[in-house]
């Protein structure tokens, strides 16, 4: 397994959708890396660029991301990087197809950083009976505390 982990600032609020198939939850979102290093040339602190990744997650673990994590919240996301890469097909007639290449982090864990923010944390309870209909209308975003 090809196990890395993150820690970064989540840079829109979680999207859930439900496998038209099967209803399994699939949660998207981002995780924006921030990072400094000290230059000794110049003798002062440097920031690099933002690095942005998309993490996806998928059944109960993403209905509870989905509840739990909200925009601007400091997350340690840890999971596979999966190539998430596809063909554009050419617009002109004999012309090249297009290779879009992308990664997501499939998340096996997510944590919620307690450096800058409060959490309180329950035990997820589900009702083994609720179809994803009935999950898809759950509208309340998650707030941060504190």
């Amino acid at each position: 397994m090809n196990e890395n982990t993150f820690h970064g600032n989540v840079g829109k609020n979680p999207e859930i959708n439900y496998g038209k198939n099967n209803g399994i939850a699939v949660v998207n979102f981002s995780i924006a890396i921030n990072s400094r290093r000290f230059d000794r040339a110049k003798g002062q602190w440097v920031t690099r660029p933002t690095i942005w990744k998309d993490v996806v997650c998928f059944g109960e673990f993403a209905e509870n991301v989905y509840d739990s994590i909200a925009k601007g919240m400091a997350v340690t996301v840890t999971g596979e990087e999966i190539d998430d890469s596809y063909t554009k097909e050419s617009y002109e007639p004999g012309g090249e197809d297009i290779v879009i290449r992308r990664h997501k982090i499939e998340a096996r864990d997510i944590a919620v950083s307690l450096r800058a923010q409060r959490a309180k944390v329950t035990k997820a309870e589900r009702n083994r009976g609720e179809q994803p209909s009935d999950q898809a209308q759950r509208s309340t975003a998650p707030q941060q505390v504190g």
